[in-house]
């Protein structure tokens, strides 16, 4: 176990000798530096879709929601909270702006009148390849530096802290 936290340490904080070093003798700064890498990584990657999506005036979540809305036309507000993981609140808050946008239209459900379904409008569906080329750009930017196995070492241990998280009851 202690192999594999070193590992995406030094994955996250690549050539940071001093980190890795603190860890190997401190195992109790791992959890602590996984933490603030998982966080900084989104925070930076919200900075930049931010930034990058300014134009559009699209922030926070909106582009995500879009780029769902896209891979699953008809989809409700419900089916977007538990897919994303984000509360009931912001998906409300943020389709209401993207549909003051015009980027998206609701239609009453046809099996359940009190549902709504999401789907894009044509301003909408323009708008997804300019998200994905940004999330595509983002992507290879970080991962510049790392070559195919590391990468898929690193995706692989991240889903099994994911899978350990989502089936204990605990967390």
């Amino acid at each position: 176990m202690t192999t594999i936290y070193l590992y995406i340490i030094m994955v996250l904080h690549k050539g940071d000798d001093f980190m890795i070093d603190k860890i190997k003798h401190e195992p109790s700064e791992f959890p602590r530096l996984l933490n603030r890498s998982i966080t900084y990584l989104h925070r930076e990657k919200m900075r930049y879709m931010n930034s990058q999506l300014k134009e559009y005036n699209l922030y926070g979540a909106m582009y995500t929601i879009l780029n769902y809305v896209s891979q699953n036309p008809g989809t409700s507000q419900d089916a977007i909270v538990s897919n994303m993981n984000i509360d009931k609140c912001t998906i409300a808050r943020r389709t209401k702006k993207l549909e003051d946008l015009g980027y998206l239209f609701r239609k009453v459900s046809e099996t359940d009148r009190r549902q709504n379904n999401l789907f894009l409008t044509e301003k909408g569906e323009e708008l997804i390849p300019i998200i994905r080329k940004h999330l595509k750009k983002w992507s290879e930017g970080i991962l510049a530096d790392l070559t195919e196995e590391e990468e898929e070492t690193l995706v692989s241990l991240l889903e099994k802290v994911v899978e350990t998280c989502h089936n204990n009851d605990e967390l």
